[in-house]
């Protein structure tokens, strides 16, 4: 009965043991999948930064094309239907960027907003990191104990059997 109860004991941990087991595989996936995030992450931060970068230099190639027309249209009011031709097409670019600077604003707010969800999904990560490898200590606790525990077991077996050898 006294060994019955071992064994259930024994085969309860090494289930507990190998369930612990694939938990930690599953971890060291989601670490793995984690890392290929934040490598994702880091280029499209970069790839809009550099689209905001060029946005921004056309806006001042726009506003120095503006100037310039403005300059000519002072200058030359006899070319004045060429001028009003090249201010269309300037005000048409004008405003072409500014409503790509409007979507690359929204782009960048999303991107914020995906990068504050990725770095909650990373702390939760890390939180369950850290909740596993308390587990393990644990776990490689109860083993010792139950090593321990199996020892002693054979010990006292041994015993008995010394006491009933004795007595045959």
């Amino acid at each position: 009965m006294y060994e019955d109860e071992n064994k259930l004991r024994l085969s309860d941990n090494l289930a507990n043991a190998e369930g612990n087991f694939k938990v930690l595989k599953e971890k060291e996936k989601m670490e793995k999948d984690l890392r290929f995030f934040k490598l994702d992450f880091a280029k499209m931060v970069a790839d809009k930064e550099q689209a905001l970068a060029e946005l921004g230099n056309t806006q001042i190639a726009l506003s120095d094309l503006k100037e310039e027309l403005q300059k000519k249209s002072i200058s030359d009011k006899s070319a004045t239907n060429i001028h009003q031709v090249f201010r269309a097409k300037a005000e048409k670019y004008l405003e072409l960027m500014k409503k790509e600077l409007k979507l690359m604003k929204q782009e960048r707010e999303k991107t914020m907003k995906d990068s504050d969800e990725v770095m909650q999904e990373m702390e939760k990560v890390m939180q369950e990191r850290d909740e596993l490898k308390k587990d393990k200590k644990k776990l490689e606790y109860m083993i010792g104990d139950l090593f321990k525990h199996k020892e002693e077991t054979k010990s006292k077996i041994r015993k008995v059997k010394e006491i009933l050898d004795e007595f045959e």
